[in-house]
Order: structure tokens, then C-alpha cells, then sequence
């Protein structure tokens, strides 16, 4: 998403001059034709290094840097996943509280994603993808973005929060400028109206609860007491946050590389009905399509490769420089059959996703029904692709022929 410059950060005084980078995430060059080769050409030389930038920030540009950082909740804390900065008046519950009461936080969420309560999901999801699919099969061509990506794992969501659809995109727009804006108030304003929007449905839960996931969000308890509002809204802008956006930036991105790599297709369909290679084949995905770039904020002044970053300052950890290590065998490439597919699209440690599984679920049945219903589909010559390299990494316009 290209902006306008912004002013820069003066380098503070602790940081060397060497460490000065010009990395800007919210306009990184190429980002709109491969957005992880967009960040790994933008990745410094250093294992980290500093940006004046949106504020002013750390990179961690090592795979293990990265994955050091993720882990080490007491020194990089998650009370800030924002850069620019956002506050503590638009926190997401559990993602921005930190151990001991990261635990409780997640366990009363965890519910809504165990194996059993996905299994009970996976006909709606299968029927929806199957819908969706049906419904664009015979135009001959579809922008995948808007017509698939948008209505899958959104619709999906919806269900499950017991929101109306016809809020779908509103919600999705909100969601976007909040994670992809880098003008802090037009980030602080989208996240203002998603409160109003939260709020307004959390009074109607409690006034005429129903069977879904908002109602039970709105009769968690903390330490033996009900969630307070804020707890409820923090909770309910945590799932939205990542239920709007995510997933849907992953089918684009594989949508478009099923379109760009007819073999790999064709491999696919060699495995359907093997559940267990499926599973591999959504792991090489995620692999291959690191989509989240997270960030902390340094509790203490913390010493690392002999660079010292001070207390509340800011670190971004790009989860495609752990995925992408240039030390795995030509690590740009879907190889199914690597052996070495680990990754953190998810995130590591105490503040690792609690959606992957529904995610994991969503990409392989949208793969097995395309694969299987679709004929072969490659990109419109006429209006070529435009991915997003941001936050969560995706597409803009991904127009598809068959």
C-alpha cells in the first residue's frame, strides 16, 4: 500500500550508525508482485538493525532472532503488537496481555477452537467453499479478492460470532486501515468504530443472548469474576482482527500460486483423500506463505549480538525471515516433500495463535474442493495480479480465468 513519506525518527543516541536502515513495512519495493520476497529483499545485512521509520524501530532480521524474540515474552512483551504505537485503549485479548495472566485469558478462548468444536464447523465450511465455488464456476473468470477470499473464511466468521453478513465488508474495511494504515489516526479512528460496532453487540448479547460465539464471550470470567466491557470488547477485537483478515490474505496467495504453478496443482490432486499428506501440503504452504509480521515492545534495556535496545522501544519480528531462512534448500520454492517445514506463520510460543487449527482447516478444504471442481485456472494476462506486502501479507486484486 503506497503512502506518502512521513517524517523520520531521529536515530537515538545508543544506536549505531551502522544498524540504520532505510526499512519502511508499510512501502516495501516489489511488495505488490511477491510480497515474502518483498521483505526478504528488504531484510538487512545485520541481525538487527534500527529504522527511523513509523516511529522509529528495531528489526530482527536472523531466523533466530526472530524466533528468540517471539518466545522471550518477559523482555519483548506483547502489550504492543503496533508500529506505529497504538496504546493500551485498543488491546486485543489475550494477544496483548503477557504471562501469568496470558493463561487464564486464552483458556476461556480456546474452547472455541479445539479439534472437536472445529469438527462441528467443518460441514459449513465445506459448504460454503462448495458454494462459493459453484457460484463462480460458470462466469469463466473471477476476482479472487472480492469474490471468494472476502465471502470464505469472512462468511465463516460471521457464523461463528453470529453477526450478520451484510456487516461483512464493513467490519473487513475497519479491520484493513487498522492493521495496514501507517497514519496512527486513521488507525485509532477504525479501531474507535470497531469498538462502537463491539459494544453495541456485546449490550445486545447480554440482553438476548444466542447460541454463538459472542454470547459466550460476554459470560467468561477472569479470577472468578464476569469479564468486565472492556474485557469483552478486547476479546471480541482480537477474533475480528484475525478472522477478518488473515485466512483470506493465505487463499490468495495460494490461490494465485496454484494459478502461476499448474504442477503443483496437479501434485494436489494427486493427494486428495490422504489426509495426512494434505496436512503436509498445508504446512509447506504456510511455510512458503509466511503472512504475519508481528511486533513487541522491549520491557528492559536488553543486550543482543552486542547492541542494546532500551526499553520502550519497539522490535518487529517478520515471520518470513525464520520461514524463508536462506539456510533451508532453496527455501522460495513449495517443496512438498521437504522435510524441514517448520514455521511460524502462526507465531511460537506463549502467544502462538489459538485460531491455527480453524485456519488449517479452512486452506485444506478450500484445495480440495477447488482442485477438484475447478478446471485448469490461470491469472488474466489482461489484469495482472497486485499483492500486498504489510502486516498480513495478501492481495489487493487477483483476477483468475479458466
Amino acid at each position: 500500500m503506497a503512502t506518502a513519506p512521513a517524517a523520520l525518527a531521529p536515530k537515538p543516541d545508543h544506536v549505531p550508525a551502522e544498524l540504520v536502515v532505510d526499512f519502511d513495512y508499510y512501502n516495501l519495493p516489489g511488495g505488490s508482485d511477491d510480497p515474502q520476497a518483498a521483505w526478504l529483499a528488504a531484510r538487512p545485512k545485520t541481525p538487527v538493525a534500527w529504522t527511523p521509520h513509523n516511529g522509529g524501530h528495531w528489526i530482527a532480521s536472523t531466523p533466530e532472532a526472530v524466533f528468540r524474540f517471539y518466545r522471550d515474552w518477559e523482555h519483548f512483551s506483547a502489550s504492543e503488537l503496533s508500529i506505529p504505537k497504538m496504546g493500551q485503549e485498543y488491546l486485543m485479548i489475550p494477544n496483548q496481555v503477557d504471562p501469568p495472566l496470558h493463561g487464564e485469558y486464552r483458556r476461556n478462548i480456546m474452547p472455541l477452537f479445539t479439534p472437536d468444536a472445529i469438527e462441528k464447523m467443518t460441514r459449513d465450511v465445506r459448504e460454503l467453499c462448495v458454494e462459493l465455488i459453484e457460484e463462480v464456476l460458470p462466469r469463466g473468470e473471477c476476482e479472487f479478492v472480492m469474490d471468494f477470499a472476502f465471502r470464505f473464511p469472512l462468511g465463516i466468521f460471521m457464523r461463528m460470532m453470529g453477526l450478520p453478513e451484510s456487516d461483512r465488508m464493513y467490519l473487513r474495511k475497519l479491520v484493513e486501515k487498522f492493521a495496514d494504515d501507517p497514519d496512527p489516526q486513521v488507525k485509532a479512528a477504525a479501531a474507535a468504530e470497531m469498538g462502537e460496532y463491539i459494544d453495541r453487540t456485546i449490550e445486545d448479547r447480554i440482553a438476548n443472548p444466542r447460541d454463538d460465539a459472542t454470547t459466550r464471550i460476554t459470560r467468561m470470567t477472569f479470577e472468578g469474576r464476569p469479564y468486565t466491557r472492556a474485557e469483552m470488547r478486547g476479546t471480541v477485537r482480537l477474533l475480528m482482527a484475525a478472522g477478518l483478515d488473515t485466512v483470506a490474505g493465505m487463499l490468495c496467495l495460494l490461490a494465485w500460486h496454484l494459478a502461476t504453478n499448474p504442477a503443483d496443482g496437479d501434485y494436489i490432486r494427486s493427494k486428495l483423500g490422504d489426509d495426512l499428506a494434505m496436512q503436509e501440503i498445508v504446512q509447506e504452504f504456510l511455510r512458503r506463505y509466511s503472512l504475519v509480521s508481528s511486533s513487541r515492545v522491549i520491557t528492559q534495556d536488553y543486550n543482543y549480538d552486542g547492541v542494546t535496545l532500551k526499553q520502550g522501544e519497539m522490535i518487529m519480528m517478520p515471520s518470513a525471515f525464520f520461514n524463508l531462512d536462506e539456510k533451508r534448500d532453496n527455501p522460495q520454492k513449495v517443496d512438498f516433500t521437504r522435510a524441514n517445514k517448520r514455521h511460524i506463520t502462526f507465531g511460537s510460543g506463549t502467544h502462538a495463535c489459538a485460531g491455527a487449527i480453524l485456519a488449517r482447516e479452512e486452506m485444506k478444504v478450500f484445495l480440495e474442493e477447488w482442485l477438484t471442481r475447478m478446471p485448469p485456472v490461470n491469472l488474466d494476462p489482461a489484469r495482472p495480479p497486485i499483492l500486498k506486502a504489510a502486516s498480513i501479507n495478501g492481495a489487493t486484486e487477483l483476477w483468475l480465468k479458466w
